[in-house]
């Protein structure tokens, strides 16, 4: 009997089941749309600035050399197929140790870990709550715990690099 009020509604307001899935997918990009927002804070994006490419050169491509981030098995960028490259999402890098990278290829990683910097609440920056451990506030990092601590002097390094936006 229940069975047959379901139907009977259902033939009645046809609608009924579609409006049900409308208002899920509604609600689930709606979740998505605010976790995807990025790393800004909205209204505070003008006048923030860009990060500063020289000390990015200078001090941030070698912590990320030296801590192999741009590794195969990382966040290596293909020279040859810069799309393609290691497991590492997002956050892709040209490896720079055995052989200098181009210009090209250090601006592409200047915009590659800026991408991961979060100018508004620097500390919050998956450039460095990424690779940190859990026990410091860090976030799970298939690659392990690249920083045991905040007080690591690489952490600080990359991060006064955040803090200091042209």
């Amino acid at each position: 009997m229940a069975f047959l009020i379901k139907a009977e509604r259902e033939k009645v307001l046809g609608f009924f089941p579609m409006n049900r899935i409308r208002v899920i997918l509604g609600a689930g990009l709606f979740i998505v749309f605010l976790s995807a927002c990025g790393q800004v804070e909205p209204g505070k994006e003008s006048g923030l600035g860009v990060l500063d490419h020289d000390l990015f050169k200078s001090a941030v491509q070698p912590v990320l050399d030296q801590r192999n981030c741009s590794d195969a098995g990382c966040h290596q960028r293909d020279k040859s197929a810069p799309n393609t490259g290691g497991p590492g999402g997002s956050f892709r890098l040209f490896e720079c140790r055995a052989f200098p990278c181009t210009a090209l290829e250090l601006q592409a990683n200047h915009d590659s870990a800026e991408g991961m910097a979060n100018l508004v609440n620097p500390d919050d920056s998956r450039l460095l709550t990424k690779p940190l451990t859990l026990a410091e506030g860090g976030i799970q990092h298939l690659g392990g715990n690249i920083f045991l601590s905040v007080t690591d002097a690489d952490y600080l390094t990359m991060l006064a690099w955040i803090q200091s936006p042209l």
